[in-house]
């Protein structure tokens, strides 16, 4: 007879973003299963507060200095005791509240130090964050190491890419293909690019997905990332990790081994089960949650990514053979220049040139700091701002003539 197992507790951070509200959706269904005890927002505070309410939770966290002081107020009112607002917030409630397993759906930088504290307490962490194994991804995994926690991905890919892999040993891996659905702007050429607005790269073809991560999928940079974060995952060189173009998003990636087997990881299209298999790590349970019905997948198909077309990804696989610091200032440039297209200030075309000119001018360093990876982070982001500025100020000169 089988023992009822307690519900994991689960430190929720970044949860009014997309992959926080899968998460949720997730627990909500297999609430028997999960709970969640803590939350954390960027500045969603209303929303972040309705959650609270819902999930009856013992902590939240807003990292918005500026709405910290009414944000408390509220919190308190619901009566919430471990609250924790301002930019260290994150790391603070990572640090401190009694919980299972962290999952981290924050978006940029910010994300490294929460992922960090909790690795150093033992506590796995189920990671959506992209920045934290681009920018620290050494330091990341070899305090997992010291401290037997895990760092499980949450990607689609990354996580088809486990689940291809356990039960199988390294040395036997021939090359990992990340899958990639190519984006909007697949078989648009470099002059149709130049003219593209924002409403048209938000309109991912098969995810909905947040504002950053959509115009990263427009230009591939996205998987620029995976490939970084692949290669710190998995413990892989850069030349045994490949893209290939799979538009119907049913295989999320697949491993090619020495003998010439290849394991792919297929399902419809539904973050949510990424997310579960995560949450439920090592083992699986039962699920309705998504349903994939094989008579229904008349075609797969597999084409290599234009080459010339997408050299954003290109740069993260040039910065990933720098090594160092380069592939942590890759990231934040492009969090420069993303921020500066959904403001108007430069042209799609030229999210390009931003990364770019900031790799361009990028000396090695070593990664094996924290202090000196934050460091390059803040650097490159003057830099890629820098460069912002002088582009629009050429946009603005030539539209006064």
């Amino acid at each position: 007879m089988k023992t009822q197992r307690s519900r994991k507790n689960l430190l929720l951070q970044g949860a009014t973003g997309s992959i926080g509200r899968s998460t949720l959706a997730v627990v909500r269904k297999h609430a028997s299963q999960f709970r969640i005890i803590g939350l954390s927002a960027h500045s969603n505070s209303e929303e972040l507060l309705g959650l609270a309410e819902e999930f009856k939770v013992q902590s939240v966290a807003l990292t918005d200095e500026s709405r910290a002081e009414d944000f408390r107020v509220a919190a308190r009112r619901l009566g919430i005791d471990r609250i924790h607002s301002g930019a260290e917030a994150a790391a603070e409630q990572a640090a401190a509240l009694d919980y299972d397993l962290l999952v981290n759906a924050m978006v940029g930088g910010a994300g490294i130090e929460p992922t960090l504290k909790a690795l150093q307490r033992g506590i796995s962490v189920a990671l959506a964050n992209k920045e934290t194994l681009v920018a620290a991804g050494r330091i990341v995994m070899r305090v997992a190491r010291e401290n037997k926690a895990r760092v499980i991905p949450i990607d689609s890919e990354h996580s088809a890419i486990m689940q291809c892999l356990m039960g199988e040993q390294n040395e036997s891996v021939r090359r990992i293909w990340l899958t990639t659905s190519g984006g909007p702007f697949l078989k648009r050429s470099s002059n149709e690019l130049a003219k593209v607005g924002v409403q048209e790269a938000l309109a991912h073809p098969t995810w909905k997905m947040g504002p950053k991560i959509s115009i990263d999928s427009a230009t591939l940079f996205n998987k620029g990332l995976e490939v970084i974060e692949a290669a710190c995952l998995f413990d892989l060189p850069v030349d045994q990790i490949e893209v290939v173009v799979h538009r119907q998003s049913v295989v999320h990636s697949m491993v090619e081994f020495c003998d010439g087997s290849i394991k792919a990881q297929m399902s419809t299209p539904d973050m949510r089960l990424p997310i579960l298999f995560a949450l439920s790590y090592p083992e699986r349970i039962q699920s309705e949650i998504v349903q994939t019905r094989i008579p229904e997948l008349h075609a797969l198909t597999f084409e290599e990514v234009p080459k010339g077309n997408f050299p954003c990804l290109e740069l993260a696989y040039e910065a990933l053979r720098m090594g160092g610091t380069a592939p942590a200032a890759l990231s934040a440039a492009d969090e420069v220049a993303v921020q500066a297209f959904l403001n108007g200030s430069i042209e799609f075309s030229e999210i390009v040139r931003v990364l770019n000119e900031v790799l361009n001018l990028w000396q090695y360093e070593s990664d094996e700091a924290l202090e000196t990876v934050m460091n390059a982070d803040r650097r490159a982001r003057a830099m890629a701002t820098e460069y912002v500025l002088r582009l629009s100020s050429k946009h603005k000169a030539v539209s006064c003539c």
